[in-house]
């Protein structure tokens, strides 16, 4: 991704580069990582040969299948995909993990062979043309999967209520859509590069079916995530 002032922890880049305590001093103190000293801390940039995908957010983001589907499908994302991905983790996932702690995501990347699988397989309740999980991949026929580019995650964090985290991200964060699914649920969240700030709140019909409840856009996004 394009070079970014996002700096971590040593224990985030000691887990992102595998490091231990010695190493990470010596790639320090030889100059071999850029860093910025905040008081006894330091605080590191990642190296211009790694990526972000490195981080356990991001193997969480291409390795989330693993529990569900075959391991043997094929999900790594083109260059494209991977943009966003990244941006993905260091605009939305990684600040919302430095709030409220570990974050679990439930539905990550799908690749155009792992999207083939879902289809045929357990395809209730998606909509890969629509919910840009499947980021720039482009099917057999060379269109791409979800026309919405981008990139998308479902995640929940134990420590809080989602409605929390929902209202951090609208205030705080460039995302660009937002399903919110209730408070103890798995929530959707996407990016993008013109953002649409979009919160949807999504029902349940007397039937168990999910259906579209209020929404708002932009400023009205924060007032419509504070009733949450």
């Amino acid at each position: 991704m394009q070079k970014t002032n996002l700096l971590f922890s040593s224990k985030e880049i000691k887990g992102i580069l595998r490091l231990t305590d010695c190493e990470l001093m010596h790639m320090r103190t030889t100059g071999q990582l850029e860093y910025q000293k905040r008081g006894n801390a330091f605080f590191y940039a990642l190296p211009n040969d790694y990526s972000l995908l490195a981080h356990p957010l991001g193997k969480q983001l291409l390795n989330w299948h693993t529990n569900k589907h075959p391991k043997t499908i094929s999900n790594m994302p083109s260059e494209h995909s991977k943009y966003f991905l990244e941006l993905l983790i260091a605009e939305i996932l990684l600040p919302v993990e430095r709030e409220f702690g570990a974050l679990t995501i439930t539905y990550g990347f799908t690749s155009s062979e792992l999207t083939r699988y879902i289809k045929k397989h357990a395809s209730d309740g998606t909509a890969p043309t629509l919910d840009q999980h499947a980021s720039c991949e482009h099917n057999l026929k060379g269109n791409q999967v979800c026309e919405r580019g981008g990139s998308a995650c479902d995640f929940i964090v134990q420590s809080t209520s989602m409605a929390n985290v929902a209202r951090f991200i609208t205030e705080h964060l460039p995302f660009d859509r937002i399903y919110y699914y209730g408070d103890s649920r798995p929530m959707h969240v996407s990016i993008n590069n013109e953002p649409m700030r979009h919160l949807q709140v999504m029902s349940e019909s007397t039937a168990g079916r999910r259906i579209p409840g209020r929404k708002a856009f932009g400023d009205a996004a924060i007032k419509l995530s504070k009733g949450l």
